[in-house]
Protein backbone atom coordinates (compact mmCIF):
# COMPACT_ATOMS: atom_id res chain seq x y z
CA UNK A 1 0.00 0.00 0.00
CA UNK A 2 1.53 3.23 -0.74
CA UNK A 3 1.31 5.98 1.09
CA UNK A 4 -0.10 9.31 -0.40
CA UNK A 5 1.99 12.88 0.02
CA UNK A 6 -0.73 15.52 1.25
CA UNK A 7 -0.56 17.20 -2.31
CA UNK A 8 -1.44 14.34 -4.39
CA UNK A 9 -4.81 14.57 -6.15
CA UNK A 10 -7.18 11.86 -7.11
CA UNK A 11 -8.46 13.87 -10.12
CA UNK A 12 -7.29 12.73 -13.30
CA UNK A 13 -6.81 14.71 -16.14
CA UNK A 14 -8.97 15.03 -19.05
CA UNK A 15 -7.39 14.88 -22.31
CA UNK A 16 -6.99 18.61 -24.56
CA UNK A 17 -8.97 16.66 -27.50
CA UNK A 18 -12.15 16.10 -25.24
CA UNK A 19 -11.67 19.49 -23.58
CA UNK A 20 -11.89 20.68 -27.28
CA UNK A 21 -14.39 18.62 -28.29
CA UNK A 22 -16.77 20.00 -25.18
CA UNK A 23 -15.56 23.60 -26.12
CA UNK A 24 -16.89 23.23 -29.33
CA UNK A 25 -20.04 21.51 -28.52
CA UNK A 26 -20.30 24.95 -26.15
CA UNK A 27 -19.40 27.27 -29.19
CA UNK A 28 -22.18 25.63 -31.16
CA UNK A 29 -25.01 25.65 -28.27
CA UNK A 30 -24.10 29.47 -27.70
CA UNK A 31 -24.58 30.63 -31.64
CA UNK A 32 -27.76 29.14 -31.61
CA UNK A 33 -28.84 30.99 -28.79
CA UNK A 34 -27.51 33.92 -29.94
CA UNK A 35 -29.78 32.95 -33.58
CA UNK A 36 -32.89 32.65 -30.91
CA UNK A 37 -31.95 35.81 -29.05
CA UNK A 38 -32.05 37.59 -31.90
CA UNK A 39 -35.36 36.30 -32.97
CA UNK A 40 -37.13 36.78 -29.63
CA UNK A 41 -35.77 40.54 -29.39
CA UNK A 42 -37.77 40.90 -33.32
CA UNK A 43 -40.82 39.30 -31.76
CA UNK A 44 -40.71 41.80 -28.52
CA UNK A 45 -39.81 44.81 -31.32
CA UNK A 46 -43.14 43.41 -33.05
CA UNK A 47 -45.63 42.97 -30.35
CA UNK A 48 -44.27 46.16 -28.60
CA UNK A 49 -46.43 48.37 -31.72
CA UNK A 50 -49.46 46.35 -30.24
CA UNK A 51 -48.77 47.24 -26.75
CA UNK A 52 -51.97 47.90 -24.67
CA UNK A 53 -52.34 51.53 -24.02
CA UNK A 54 -53.61 51.28 -20.70
CA UNK A 55 -51.54 51.84 -17.46
CA UNK A 56 -53.25 50.03 -14.99
CA UNK A 57 -53.80 46.64 -16.67
CA UNK A 58 -51.85 44.32 -19.19
CA UNK A 59 -53.89 42.03 -22.03
CA UNK A 60 -51.92 39.50 -23.62
CA UNK A 61 -49.90 41.06 -25.69
CA UNK A 62 -48.41 43.72 -22.71
CA UNK A 63 -48.04 40.02 -20.69
CA UNK A 64 -46.44 38.24 -23.57
CA UNK A 65 -43.77 41.28 -23.82
CA UNK A 66 -42.95 40.92 -20.26
CA UNK A 67 -42.94 37.16 -20.44
CA UNK A 68 -40.22 36.82 -23.67
CA UNK A 69 -38.67 39.75 -21.73
CA UNK A 70 -37.68 37.65 -19.23
CA UNK A 71 -37.17 34.33 -21.48
CA UNK A 72 -34.03 36.57 -23.02
CA UNK A 73 -32.79 37.60 -20.00
CA UNK A 74 -32.53 33.72 -19.39
CA UNK A 75 -31.51 33.09 -22.73
CA UNK A 76 -28.58 35.76 -21.98
CA UNK A 77 -27.53 34.41 -18.25
CA UNK A 78 -27.70 30.75 -20.38
CA UNK A 79 -24.92 32.20 -22.95
CA UNK A 80 -22.91 33.99 -20.58
CA UNK A 81 -22.61 31.05 -18.32
CA UNK A 82 -21.14 28.76 -21.40
CA UNK A 83 -18.75 31.56 -22.60
CA UNK A 84 -17.29 31.09 -19.00
CA UNK A 85 -16.97 27.48 -19.63
CA UNK A 86 -15.55 27.87 -23.06
CA UNK A 87 -12.83 30.09 -21.40
CA UNK A 88 -12.34 27.97 -18.38
CA UNK A 89 -11.89 25.01 -20.31
CA UNK A 90 -9.65 27.17 -22.54
CA UNK A 91 -7.39 28.17 -19.58
CA UNK A 92 -7.04 24.70 -18.62
CA UNK A 93 -5.69 23.01 -21.87
CA UNK A 94 -3.25 26.30 -21.92
CA UNK A 95 -1.98 26.16 -18.57
CA UNK A 96 -3.09 23.15 -16.75
CA UNK A 97 -5.39 22.75 -14.02
CA UNK A 98 -5.17 25.43 -11.41
CA UNK A 99 -7.56 26.59 -8.57
CA UNK A 100 -10.09 29.56 -9.26
CA UNK A 101 -11.26 29.69 -5.48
Amino acid sequence: MRIRKFNEADTQDISSERVDEIKEKMTEITSDLNQKLEYIDSIINELNNFKSSSEKTNDQIDDSISNLQIARKYFSDINDKLDSVVSNLDDYNQNGRKYLY
